[in-house]
């Protein structure tokens, strides 16, 4: 009898405290703007429910008076929480094999997870994970702990700049991409040849006076793309707004195929500056100022006969950085030995992916003041 007490009371405490805060899933904490339903926009808060392992914040509609869970369909009837299953399909994706990264997993996180369930994850998003026809390839160069060098650069904040090192090598093996060997070792010398110096007192080149530039003519694409399916999937998990951009970069350059690095520095001096104003026919500096200008790329990617330079903006149906990116491209034809033609630039979120070509933008600037 008195046994059977002792097993309730130890239950208790677990009972009334609940699920730790990290079982709370992120995605469905944040308030929908509207009901999936009937689109109304009165939504309050109707309690949680308990899964097996995580807790899920339920939401009421006013107007319909549905109650429902937000949820992307890849978060939808999952047993596991899908942080694990991301963590899992990077873990392999870095080289280790299934019993490795069930290993891993267990590990890390506390959830045994068979290699059956990792091998049935890696099949369900395989569309979006097309690192994986690479592996191999990957594998046979750097083990698992050696395929991603990351550094952290100290410029006014820390940033964790990253590259992947068997995409690095792969590209420079590669027909399509050959022309591109540069870039591979532009990133490779970032390390030691990045003048940390100059970011601590720079011009920002999301400040330059090229914002001033009228774009209203300029062909900005807009469409569906990898990078805003990799975002729905992968920002859902990430509970911070402060640690959305990591989460993702780190994700993208594991498991795509095309992310070659992130949070690349770029900087570009003031005779580079006066050499670029005198090419294109504009001005990159504020008036007075003579310094350097200085920036860091979210996404450096390499596809389709192109490099391409993305930004995640939250905000990307408002926040239009086409100058921010234009610095960029501009940057990398010094310092990787581009062509402006070879350069692409988007920005993106979860719902939408916008691109345009920088050469254009440029050439309108001259055409218009010739």
């Amino acid at each position: 009898m008195s046994a059977t007490i002792m097993i309730r009371c130890e239950n208790l405490p677990r009972m009334a405290a609940g699920y730790p805060r990290s079982a709370r899933v992120p995605h469905t904490e944040k308030r929908p703007e509207r009901c999936p339903r009937c689109g109304s926009t009165a939504i309050t808060r109707k309690g949680t429910r308990r899964k097996k392992i995580e807790i899920v914040q339920l939401w009421r509609c006013v107007s319909c008076k549905r109650v429902f869970t937000p949820a992307p369909a890849a978060l939808r009837n999952k047993t596991y929480p899908l942080r694990i299953v991301l963590d899992a399909i990077t873990l392999f994706n870095l080289g280790y094999t299934l019993e490795d990264t069930a290993e891993k997993i267990r590990s890390r996180r506390g959830y045994r997870v068979g290699r059956s369930t990792v091998a049935t994850w890696l099949a369900d998003h395989h569309s979006l994970t097309t690192y994986a026809r690479l592996r191999s390839d990957g594998r046979r160069l750097f083990r698992p702990t050696q395929v991603i060098r990351s550094v952290k650069l100290y410029h006014r904040q820390i940033y964790k700049f990253a590259y992947h090192r068997a995409k690095l090598a792969l590209l420079r093996e590669s027909r399509q991409h050959a022309r591109f060997a540069n870039v591979a070792d532009f990133l490779e010398r970032v390390p030691v040849d990045c003048p940390h110096e100059l970011f601590r007192d720079s011009e920002r080149a999301s400040q330059t006076p090229l914002s001033s530039i009228k774009a209203s003519r300029l062909v900005i694409v807009e469409k569906e793309n990898f990078a805003t399916r990799m975002a729905e999937f992968v920002i859902p998990t990430v509970g911070d707004n402060r640690l959305r951009h990591e989460a993702l970069q780190r994700f993208m350059l594991t498991n795509d195929s095309t992310t070659l690095a992130v949070e690349v520095p770029i900087w570009v001096s003031p005779a580079t500056i006066a050499e670029l104003e005198r090419e294109h026919g504009i001005a990159l500096m504020p008036e007075g100022a003579a310094g350097a200008l200085t920036g860091h790329i979210d996404f450096l990617q390499v596809r389709n006969g192109a490099v391409h330079i993305l930004d995640y903006k939250p905000d990307a149906r408002t926040n239009r950085p086409i100058a921010q990116l234009t610095i960029y491209a501009l940057a990398l034809t010094k310092l990787a030995g581009l062509r402006l033609f070879d350069i692409k630039c988007a920005w993106f979120n979860e719902e939408e992916y916008c691109e345009f070509f920088p050469r254009t933008l440029l050439a309108r600037q001259r055409r218009a003041a010739a």
